[in-house]
């Protein structure tokens, strides 16, 4: 979680100059997307979040096997 508030900090709060809330609101949506779905994150292998559920998702395809 420190690490998560850190990066917030450094990339959204330090980063821009706000004018109000609404602003730090829309900026804040647009970095936890982005932070969420394309960042490679160094738990994931260096994958985007998006990117590792997509593969695991094949690898849960591939290994299904049809009850007979």
């Amino acid at each position: 979680m420190e690490r998560f508030n850190q990066t917030c900090r450094h990339d959204v709060l330090d980063a821009y100059i706000f004018d109000s809330l609404d602003q730090v609101r829309l900026t804040s949506e647009g970095w936890l997307q982005l932070y969420n779905e394309e960042r490679p994150h160094r738990a994931l292998g260096r994958l985007s979040p998006a990117r590792s559920a997509e593969r695991q998702w094949k690898l849960e395809d591939s290994s299904y096997r049809a009850p007979t």
